[in-house]
């Protein structure tokens, strides 16, 4: 019998549990097992099926990425967080002809009255209760009622504690009760008095069972995917009642990571960004370096930050890491810098980053080498779409909110225009900044370096080209001002947050090469290839420091995200999440 060949996303619990069933059926091969934030998508080996056990939140671009090269999937359930990208991906799994099967507990055979869910689980908060456990119900419910779209005629909240929730879904004269309680682990708590129990319509192991009959496609995937629609579409209105409506004001990376966290927690989110697409202005246009804390010696807590939360941005956002053999290095400038050698390599061991000394650039006392990774904006800009749609966000673009009502929570993540939304007004230092786009000679391909720490210059390979973005701490601002707004001067109007400008009037560009020169050698034979131009909002007085501090605050019944570095986005959603939670 011809071998059947599987590749796997996802390494955890579940995914743990269908290896070991698996290595049990004697025709099937297993190619590669990637975790969710492994670089799966480099994979070229041919395959048959694909089985995606990852996050839930990963599921939609997993699966549309492998159904679109013509590869049948079983996905994990929910197979989609949305309805809409649900019903996308079934369309597609019919248009390039391959099979698509989402996980289904109809193995299973109730044995409780119809009517009747009720369960009691181990485990923590971190996922909304209805992906987590009642999604499954949803499915049984499915079969007691019959052909159904998912839209309940009534739902009745009875308790919707954060550990406990009991709610009434009516279909017509039909009522289900449906109780789930995450606090019996709690000593002070009265466990529930039943637990929903569930056993094989058959003999034999369920799990190793719907795999067997689904890699032969031995099943009815119509019938799969009408019991799939149903409990997502059922899950979404659930939900909307047990966890209510949130709107996030901001489109930058702070603002699309809350969105897409606080959708992927349960809640019905909408996001407003006033530009025509998300990630244009100060998400879009930095040195998309993530920062270890290399960057910040004078700051301890900003190191501390760096380095803490590196990990959730490159888990989350994988997909938008930069591949190839960069190398990052840092430099101490012989004279101008702010911190000496010593002090440098003295604060880099206390906050535990590794390092080792290379080569010496011209005019510096030290340089090392680095571990750090850089980003692509257009990945992730792509990466972030994909993201909200999969699970659902309502993005509204291109239009220009006053403060919002209506919702059960407001976040607004706005960067340097959130004093327009906030009653509570605090002065911002902005600075309208350039980044020039430069083409550097050969010996600088594929080379991050930054000299440290003052007055100094700094490149950055730009995105997969041949190019590197420039970095000045001193020539990179145009303007400057303490307020409460930005006071942009109007010949940069055309310039600000549109890309790349070519043959821009205002540039500093010869200032940026003259810097350059006593540290970079050959450096004036670069070629400028344009400059993107952007608000860049700190706080004020922090030049002591150069602290980069984020700030999560409460204001009446909104919250207010004041972003800094990009890699602390993951980080910052969850503390804002946390925060409504509480």
């Amino acid at each position: 019998m011809k071998k059947i060949k599987v590749g796997q996303i996802g390494k955890g619990g579940f995914g743990k549990k269908i290896l070991s069933k698996l290595e049990n059926i004697d025709n099937v091969s297993v190619e590669w097992v990637y975790g969710s934030q492994d670089k799966w998508w480099e994979s070229d080996v041919d395959l048959d099926w694909v089985i995606i056990a990852s996050p839930n939140e990963f599921h939609y671009e997993q699966a549309k990425h492998y159904l679109q090269k013509g590869v049948n999937v079983f996905c994990e359930k929910p197979g989609t967080l949305a309805i809409h990208s649900l019903l996308e991906l079934i369309s597609l799994s019919q248009l390039k002809d391959v099979c698509f099967y989402i996980d289904d507990v109809l193995v299973y055979e109730d044995i409780l009255p119809i009517n009747d869910f009720v369960y009691k689980k181990w485990g923590g908060l971190s996922a909304n209760i209805i992906d987590r456990m009642a999604y499954h119900h949803f499915y049984l419910t499915h079969d007691m009622i019959g052909e159904s779209d998912g839209i309940p005629s009534n739902i009745n909240v009875i308790t919707n504690d954060l550990r406990h929730k009991i709610f009434e879904i009516e279909f017509d004269d039909l009522k289900f009760t449906y109780e789930y309680d995450f606090g019996w682990f709690d000593n002070s708590r009265t466990p529930l008095p039943k637990v929903h129990t569930i056993t094989p319509r058959f003999s034999g192991d369920a799990l190793e069972t719907m795999l067997i009959r689904v890699l032969h496609k031995d099943v009815d995937f119509e019938s799969n995917h009408r019991r799939s629609i149903f409990a997502t579409r059922l899950s979404g209105h659930v939900k909307t009642e047990l966890y209510g409506k949130c709107a996030v004001v901001g489109g930058g990376i702070y603002g699309v990571t809350v969105a897409t966290k606080l959708k992927e927690s349960g809640y019905d989110v909408v996001l407003y960004e006033s530009d025509g697409q998300i990630l244009n202005r100060a998400s879009g246009i930095n040195q998309y370096r993530l920062h270890r804390g290399y960057h910040y010696p004078r700051s301890s807590e900003t190191i501390e930050s760096c380095k803490t939360n590196e990990d959730s941005f490159i888990k989350y956002y994988n997909q938008s890491i930069v591949n190839g053999d960069i190398k990052h290095y840092y430099s101490i400038a012989s004279e101008e810098s702010l911190v000496t050698a010593q002090q440098y390599l003295t604060t880099l061991d206390d906050a535990g980053l590794d390092w080792e000394i290379v080569d010496t650039l011209p005019n510096c006392d030290l340089t090392i080498e680095v571990e750090e990774k850089l980003y692509d904006p257009n990945k992730l800009r792509m990466l972030c779409r994909q993201r909200l749609y999969g699970n659902g966000v309502d993005v509204r673009l291109n239009g220009k909110v006053n403060k919002i009502t209506g919702y059960n929570h407001v976040v607004y993540s706005t960067y340097s225009s959130l004093n327009d939304f906030t009653d509570e007004k605090q002065d911002y230092q902005f600075e309208l900044c350039e980044k020039p786009i430069l083409k550097l000679p050969k010996k600088y391909k594929g080379k991050s370096i930054v000299i440290m720490d003052g007055p100094f210059m700094c490149f950055d390979p730009y995105s997969d080209t041949d190019y590197h973005l420039a970095g000045n701490v001193v020539h990179a601002i145009h303007a400057s001002n303490i307020g409460e707004k930005p006071k942009i001067p109007a010949v940069y109007e055309e310039y600000l947050d549109k890309g790349i400008v070519k043959k821009p009037k205002y540039t500093n560009i010869d200032r940026f090469i003259e810097s350059a020169k006593k540290f970079f050698p050959e450096i004036e034979k670069s070629e400028h290839i344009g400059s993107m131009y952007t608000i860049r909002t700190v706080l004020p007085h922090k030049d002591e420091t150069d602290e980069r501090p984020t700030i999560v605050t409460k204001q009446n019944d909104d919250y207010v995200l004041f972003s800094s570095k990009v890699g602390n986005c993951v980080s910052a959603a969850s503390s804002v999440i946390d925060m409504i939670k509480r």
